[in-house]
């Protein structure tokens, strides 16, 4: 084991001598170094500050565990909330946890205190925005930009958004900006003023309402859930209202964007095998956010409009 005042004497030196490593001959040395041993590398844990079971957590937490699995590495899933901030650097540390990856927080916008100093880490999302550290975060301004192009490829005109703050907050209002800022394209008869209330004041009643003043064609909803007690006043509708969802789960009976939260937790390992695999730890001094494009699913819900198809085809091509 070489002790780290050596190492900074080797990389300094290296540095005076203008060495510069050969990235091709590192990589074939690291794999005849590990030609015969053991696949096994380290322990990593995913921490829990939002412990309830809802689906994308569960698909972040497979993806992770997946991609430690095919690196050598074990994963320990711990819940935040039975520990306070000392107790739980000691146990992290105690247990020999190399890299850290930290779930969502409870709100949209907070923070976390750990001794951060002995581990490789990264986040899910951005919800926690101290310290600042390398975050996989689902590319939600794609998304808004796919399901536009989607539903105007099937002739609709008028798009709306309807969201509660809270959401909207959690995808760093990357949501709404991008849903203004394809409306300063439309034509004016063409824009959809969105829909954004706390979650308090978020109710059916108020949907209702905003869509007999806004008269969407289709309405971008966060989840299926948001749908489902609306139903009874959609159906009130003399024209049907269609429904489109920015999180898609495997059985909704929406179209919309499947965010990939398996292939987000892959990446969040890879975030920390590359620290480790760099000796990084701690909070860095530039931190890298990686996004994830999500996959569109279509359903028959969404239905082709009226529109003639040579109009469809125009108004997709302003996209």
């Amino acid at each position: 084991m070489v002790s780290a005042q050596t190492r900074d004497f080797v990389q300094r030196r290296a540095r005076e001598l203008g060495y510069i490593p050969n990235p091709v001959a590192s990589a074939f040395l690291h794999q005849v170094r590990m030609h015969g041993q053991e696949g096994y590398r380290g322990n990593l844990a995913f921490l829990m500050p939002v412990y309830v079971k809802r689906p994308y957590l569960t698909y972040l937490q497979e993806g992770a565990l997946s991609r430690a699995q095919e690196l050598g590495y074990g994963l320990e899933i711990i819940r935040v909330d039975e520990y306070n901030a000392s107790r739980l650097s000691h146990l992290l540390h105690s247990r020999g946890i190399l890299g850290i990856i930290v779930g969502p927080l409870p709100r949209a916008v907070g923070h976390m205190t750990l001794d951060w100093s002995k581990f490789a880490v990264s986040t899910y999302g951005y919800s926690m925005i101290r310290p600042a550290v390398h975050r996989v975060v689902h590319h939600h301004s794609e998304g808004i930009r796919t399901i536009f192009r989607m539903c105007r490829r099937k002739g609709f005109r008028r798009i709306g958004l309807a969201l509660r703050k809270e959401a909207d907050m959690r995808s760093d209002r990357q949501w709404s900006s991008e849903f203004l800022g394809i409306q300063q394209i439309l034509p004016k008869t063409e824009r959809v003023c969105p829909l954004l209330v706390s979650a308090s004041h978020y109710s059916p009643e108020k949907v209702f309402h905003w869509i007999n003043k806004e008269k969407p064609e289709v309405v971008i909803f966060h989840a299926s859930e948001c749908v489902a007690d609306l139903i009874q006043f959609l159906k009130k509708k003399p024209a049907p209202i269609t429904c489109v969802v920015l999180d898609r789960k495997p059985n909704d009976i929406f179209a919309g964007i499947d965010q990939q939260f398996a292939s987000c937790g892959k990446l969040l390992v890879d975030s920390l095998s590359s620290q480790i695999f760099h000796n990084e730890r701690g909070v860095p001094d530039m931190p890298i956010v990686s996004m994830v494009n999500g996959l569109w699913v279509d359903h028959p819900s969404l239905k082709v409009s009226l529109l003639a198809p040579a109009r469809r085809r125009r108004l997709a091509r302003k996209l």
